[in-house]
């Protein structure tokens, strides 16, 4: 007898498992709301005093704390184990192509999250005559671009993770007559607190070419030691995002007592429309025009195969969840090469997440203007570097969108006091930034797998060879297995 479940109740069974899944997003969203009507009956019928604020505003630092603490070892192993996982057992063309692929789609996706923050300014306030920089400093960009070369490659690891170098610029008295004074811009370098994201990642980056040249690098100590690192750390994340709709109540409530206006939510609106506008041109014109440009081919083809993975990524926003359907679109739909799907698409799923890397760049410049923060070229540099290592690093960690950019913000030493305001776009961005990275996912692999016919048909023909020669040997092992049975003396008598 066959039992029909009734659709009431397996419609309540979905709900309960899509909230039980999404449960932090949900409790981040009402830690907003509640924080915006504490802050609001706060500061309507409450007058409190500058320390009570500070104890109001003390769980949201320790968030902050928290997170910032556990920034610097998730980053690093990341690289590490990205790099040093580079080698397959496939074609070293293909890894080459993949491996290019990846970097160029994940950079490009950057520098337009980060071009678009800056001459659009959504948390830029209009406040005449301000003029709000991060520092006393007055560095010229040949100094900063120095600067960009001298953390790269920090003296020691360890200052590394704490301090980093500056080269400022101040006005020194060189000496004077009876009418005049006269100074001059001496530079002068020195260490400044915060840790040095650059030289950490570029170390990472160097340590994982030295374990990818091993021959051994799968049983390398050091490998296993990063790994278990990754792993604790990610661990560790998820157990500190228990805390997080509470850290967001209490940054949500400090923020509302602080603010004069309500621009903020203007603001909110202009960050959203500046990466709803930097997703579509990255997904409807860079990664066509690349598969058009190295394929000379109609990508349409490729997004019509595809579509259906597109779709459930905008109604789930996650890309490992998706990724069992986008394979099965990618084989049937699209014929493409097993090998290379099977290759690609996981690696892809958790490193090129172009969505997310545009996102946390165009985020952190956001955090910057709203803070009245000058951002100089090492600073936007360091920001589109943290923000595709964080896409890469924080993947398989929930509500990855605000988190990974309070990773980005720590990690470059800006203020997260504001990042809290992301959760309330968290929802709808994240869903945006899942299709895009699916997208891109799916472009690199029907772009690789044209690139490689050559290479695939080397393949199949070597594998028709070895089979030849197998089954060769296979028939003159049987025939000696006869041959020796039928030489053998009978044992009959």
């Amino acid at each position: 007898m066959i039992i029909v479940e009734p659709a009431a109740e397996r419609k309540w069974r979905a709900f309960k498992s899509y909230a039980k899944e999404n449960i932090l997003i949900f409790a981040s969203l009402a830690a907003v709301v509640l924080g915006i009507v504490l802050g609001v009956v706060l500061r309507t019928y409450v007058i409190l005093t500058d320390e009570q604020q500070e104890y109001i505003k003390f769980p949201g630092e320790i968030l902050k704390r928290m997170l910032q603490f556990v920034s610097v070892p998730l980053i690093t192993t990341s690289v590490t184990l990205g790099v040093a996982g580079l080698s397959i057992n496939t074609s070293r063309h293909i890894a080459l192509r993949a491996t290019f692929y990846f970097t160029i789609s994940t950079v490009v996706a950057v520098t337009i999250g980060l071009t678009l923050a800056i001459i659009i300014k959504p948390g830029a306030v209009n406040h005449l005559g301000q003029d709000v920089t991060g520092s006393n400093t007055d560095s010229s960009t040949i100094d900063a671009l120095l600067d960009l070369g001298r953390n790269m490659v920090p003296p020691d690891f360890l200052q590394a993770c704490f301090q980093q170098y500056q080269t400022d610029k101040p006005q020194v008295f060189e000496g004077s007559n009876s009418s005049q004074n006269y100074t001059a811009d001496v530079p002068r370098g020195h260490y400044v607190d915060g840790a040095n994201t650059l030289g950490l990642i570029a170390f990472a980056f160097v340590l994982g070419l030295a374990i990818n040249s091993l021959k051994k690098k799968k049983e390398n100590v050091l490998v296993l030691v990063a790994k278990a690192i990754n792993d604790i750390t990610k661990a560790a994340v998820n157990l500190i995002l228990r805390f997080l709709p509470v850290g967001v109540f209490f940054m949500i409530t400090t923020r509302v007592l602080e603010v004069r206006d309500w621009q903020t939510t203007v603001n909110l609106g202009k960050l959203i429309a500046v990466i709803l506008t930097g997703l579509i041109i990255h997904g409807v014109i860079v990664l066509p025009m690349i598969y058009i440009l190295v394929t000379r081919q109609n990508p349409l083809k490729v997004i019509r195969g595809v579509s259906p993975a597109l779709l459930t990524a905008l109604l789930i926003a996650s890309s490992s969840a998706t990724q069992p359907h986008t394979l099965s679109c990618c084989l049937e739909n699209n014929k493409i090469d097993g090998r290379i799907v099977r290759f690609m698409l996981p690696i892809g799923t958790n490193v090129n997440m172009d969505g997310s890397a545009l996102y946390e760049a165009a985020a952190t410049v956001f955090i910057a203007q709203l803070s009245h923060i000058y951002l100089d070229v090492t600073q936007l540099f360091t920001i589109g570097l943290a923000a595709a290592i964080a896409s890469v690093g924080a993947a398989g960690i929930p509500a990855t969108g605000a988190v990974t950019t309070l990773f980005v913000l720590t990690a470059v030493g800006l203020p997260v006091r504001d990042a809290a305001l992301l959760v309330v776009t968290e929802w709808l961005l994240d869903r945006f930034n899942t299709v895009i990275n699916v997208l891109g996912d799916c472009i690199g692999v029907s772009l690789v797998h044209e690139m490689s016919r050559q290479e695939l048909e080397k393949m199949d023909k070597e594998d028709m060879e070895t089979g030849r020669i197998l089954n060769k040997r296979q028939e003159m092992a049987q025939g000696e297995k006869v041959m020796g049975e039928s030489a053998a003396p009978s044992t009959t008598k």
